[in-house]
């Protein structure tokens, strides 16, 4: 393939990016005027490294050798703010069964948004819908009523003013509201857009409930919820002990640990780790995500926190920190490694996150003696489960046998896991994450985020600018200019939905081998998937190392674009993006002439009324536009409204009749216009359930620019049409 532009545009581009990416949500802003007083990356990365003491960490931030999380580029220094939040994510745990308890889980995930973090809850707890209250006069409303409110919640309060709240809503598979749980998102499509659902698998009695199986996986078909958190393997794979529950889930599920804690991400650049030797290459990761962990302990001690006490206390208790990496199909292309390669790609994607959790446990080993030296106290060491630590430092030195320098990563593995083993764990409870990394990504000119492959070889997006203008950006990665035509062709063939789900799932467990907390990343489906097929991936992730799954079909709603965003006018364009639409006029006879036109999208569905009378400037004249321009509102949000919105006009009766030859007889303007939409959507019309397999709809409703255009991308969600990220 070729490139549409040539290396200094797509440069330009990336900095107009970035320009727009600080400018909107990292940048410090004057308190009078609300302008951003920095306006680039450097200039924030100059703000928060004057945080740090540590040698070397404030120069490795600045050269983008690894980067913080968002709330802390967006807080760390602002002399202005009054949230003062660092911590991306808050797993806070069960609700308990009581209106207040309730209600104040609302006031703290509010407190949260505020300070630029996300939250995670899980509603098992709450009794469930129909039981008795106040003594028998009253009946409960159920969890799923209330985590309705919280979707609400987070879909309203932004993070930092900057970014929509980000929210997990989780609950065991056996609370007798289960099904109501898994299903009232994908019955709603387009409203609870607050949330992510997932369900708890706590025991392998899970998987004998075929009823239930057939039940998620219908709904991971039709809406890409809810997920799967595989809470037995997060009791057993991780440093933190049992009796802490380490279960509860951040918004994203890359952070599985002990309730009321804030998870304190950090990301490592492997472009920046990039040697011409794989050895180098694995060295370059170990002291990059060392450092990482050093500045991860660092933030912790700048505080930092929302104002809830008990999440200051257990997380100064605990001091996780989640040192995670970008650009990992980068750095396999480096090395002439296919990311669809089903041995070389796990055994690459295992040594990069074995030399990441050696880093970050060499870096919570180094932070105890600089903090020390500094303040004169020591650090309490943080108790590990033992089990683990011995059982992971043993596969740890296996591998290493695998890998280039071995005798060298056999060093590491047997002092720093000895000295873990000797005193009884690390000054950290946990040291590893691996999360989404979105914009943050995007903001170090990495295109494929996190451990997800290229999306697509171009990307474009397009934003709503401050002023209310729209911008378009043509994301094209800078390492391609590097790759001549044929390497271009090989990287295109490895591209999201060439990946077959199987290979990704392998990479996932790949890297959560080696990994103290999960791995969040979604599992790309073709449309073509089959609710079968997404049945067999269920169990073959049970029988994996993940601690959950989250699986998304693309083109689950048809007419939406969902790839090669950079072909503006290829199948797919949005309706209203359409500069030429097609469609039938109908006129009525009556006390005036009426014309009905109704314009068709792709599919032949009709997605645009428009309503007319010859007695124009009259106030029937003005209530029939409206009524289509309302009308074409909701059917450009979601086609499959046609049959609903007729019904509720076909009985509209007024002092007049209309008529249409083909048609016959109405007695109302509504009615008419029922008749219209009845003849011109056979397909779905007259159907009291429709069948959910064929009109299914796995995309929201878009905060920015208001279509149905918001698609799962990783643990976040991405709208392909305005580039608006919840990330």
């Amino acid at each position: 393939m070729k490139l549409p532009i040539n290396r200094e545009d797509a440069a330009n581009e990336w900095n107009r990016f970035e320009d727009y990416l600080v400018r909107e949500r990292y940048a410090v802003r004057d308190p009078k005027t609300g302008k951003p007083v920095e306006k680039d990356l450097a200039d924030v990365l100059k703000r928060v490294s004057k945080k740090f003491s540590y040698p070397g960490i404030a120069k490795a931030l600045k050269n983008l050798q690894f980067i913080t999380a968002t709330p802390f580029l967006m807080n760390g220094g602002n002399p202005h703010t009054q949230r003062n939040g660092y911590y991306s994510c808050y797993p806070l745990g069960n609700v308990e069964d009581s209106t207040d308890a309730i209600f104040d889980m609302e006031r703290n995930l509010v407190t949260i948004f505020q300070h630029s973090g996300g939250g995670g809850i899980d509603v098992s707890d709450i009794r469930p819908k129909g039981s008795p209250v106040d003594n028998g006069q009253g009946t409960a409303s159920g969890p799923v009523s209330f985590a309705k409110g919280y979707s609400h919640l987070s879909a309203r309060i932004s993070q930092g003013g900057k970014r929509r709240g980000a929210l997990m809503i989780q609950a065991n598979w056996d609370i007798k509201d289960i099904k109501e749980l898994i299903t009232f998102k994908g019955d709603n499509p387009g409203i609870y857009t607050g949330c992510n659902v997932s369900v708890n698998v706590t025991n392998d009695k899970f998987w004998d409930d075929e009823e239930l199986i057939q039940l998620i996986a219908e709904y991971i078909w039709k809406s890409g919820d809810p997920g799967l958190l595989f809470t037995q393997k997060s009791l057993e794979n991780t440093p933190v002990p049992k009796k802490h529950n380490p279960v509860f889930s951040n918004p994203c599920g890359e952070y599985l640990s002990t309730k009321d804690t804030a998870c304190n991400l950090l990301t490592v650049n492997l472009q920046k780790c990039l040697a011409e030797k794989f050895a180098d290459f694995l060295d370059n990761v170990y002291e990059n995500a060392k450092l990482a962990a050093i500045a991860g302990n660092e933030i912790l001690d700048m505080g930092g926190f929302p104002p809830i006490e008990r999440i200051k206390k257990n997380t100064l208790k605990f001091r996780p920190i989640g040192i995670g990496f970008t650009g990992l199909q980068h750095a396999m292309n480096h090395f002439d490694i296919s990311y669809a390669d089903e041995h070389e790609a796990p055994k690459f994607a295992k040594a990069t996150q074995l030399a990441l959790m050696l880093g970050s446990m060499q870096g919570s080993l180094d932070y105890a003696d600089f903090h020390k030296k500094k303040t004169g106290e020591k650090l309490d060491v943080r108790e590990w489960n033992l089990d683990y630590t011995k059982r992971i430092a043993k596969e740890a030195q296996d591998f290493a046998g695998q890998l280039p320098r071995k005798a060298n990563w056999q060093k590491h593995i047997k002092r720093i896991f000895g000295t873990a083993i000797k005193q009884g764990g690390l000054f950290n409870s946990v040291t590893t994450s691996q999360a989404p990394t979105g914009s943050i990504s995007q903001l170090m000119q990495v295109a494929c985020t996190g451990v997800e492959p290229y999306f697509s070889m171009i990307q474009s997006r397009r934003v709503k600018d401050a002023d209310g203008s729209w911008k378009e950006f043509t994301l094209v990665p800078l390492e391609f200019y590097d790759y001549d035509e044929n390497k271009l062709d090989w990287v295109e063939n490895q591209t999201a939905h060439s990946i077959t789900p199987l290979q990704q799932i392998r990479l996932l467990e790949a890297c959560q081998t080696f990994n103290h907390t999960a791995v969040s990343k979604t599992i790309n489906l073709p449309a073509s998937t089959t609710v079968d097929e997404i049945k067999e991936m269920l169990f073959v992730a049970r029988d994996s190392k993940l601690k959950g799954v989250t699986m998304f079909r693309d083109s689950s709603m048809t007419g939406v674009l969902s790839d090669s965003a950079a072909k503006l006018k290829a199948p797919g364009t949005p309706f209203s993006d359409l500069d030429e639409r097609q469609g039938s006029t109908f006129k009525f006879s009556g006390p005036a002439s009426l014309y009905v036109t109704a314009n068709k999208g792709e599919n032949e569905h009709v997605r645009e009324i428009f309503i007319n009378t010859t007695k124009s400037g009259s106030t029937i004249h003005g209530m029939c536009e409206s009524l289509g321009r309302v009308i074409s509102v909701a059917l450009q949000h979601d086609y499959r409204l046609v049959n609903k919105i007729a019904r509720t006009l076909e009985d509209i009766s007024s002092d007049s009749v209309w008529s249409n030859s083909s048609m016959g007889r109405v007695f109302s303007i509504p009615a008419a216009l029922a008749k219209v939409l009845d003849n011109c959507a056979p397909e779905i019309n007259g159907k009291e359930d429709p069948d959910p397999y064929e009109e299914p709809s796995s995309y929201s409703s878009c905060p920015a620019c208001g279509k149905l255009t918001l698609r799962r991308s990783g643990g976040c969600s991405q709208c392909v049409s305005c580039g608006y990220s919840t990330c």
